[in-house]
């Protein structure tokens, strides 16, 4: 179950920036995971939800997920599609040679934090 990894891998990363920015918690982190890279979201979000709670910062703290489509565009005739099943033969006219432009992603895009009201400041 390499979710528990990656789980400890975003935590931890979250939990560094959150006390790098002086957080008091963090509300929610926002991922952009694809339907190819592999990953299965509930099993990530079941080890996120576990290891927050060794976190005083992440304690309480949502993950939110969005899925990115496995998408791909031909490279003879510039038609974009969704691949299916990890088979990316352009439908509208059959080659093979495409790229992939979505759907392999793993990555943090966003999270919330509470920090500090800023004090009065002295003159």
């Amino acid at each position: 179950m390499h979710e528990l990894s990656i789980a400890q891998t975003i935590v931890e990363a979250v939990e560094a920036e959150a006390s790098r920015r002086s957080a008091r918690s963090v509300r929610y982190v926002r991922l952009k995971v694809g339907d190819a890279s592999g990953v299965e979201t509930d099993s990530l979000a079941f080890c996120f939800e576990m290891l927050v709670g060794d976190y005083p910062l992440l304690a309480g703290a949502k993950l939110l997920i969005d899925r990115m489509p496995h998408r791909a565009r031909c490279r003879h005739c510039a038609t974009d599609f969704t691949v299916k099943n990890f088979v990316a033969q352009c439908p509208a006219c059959q080659e093979w040679s495409n790229e992939i432009i979505s759907g392999t992603e793993l990555q943090v895009i966003e999270m919330e934090i509470d920090v500090p009201e800023p004090g009065p400041s002295r003159p």
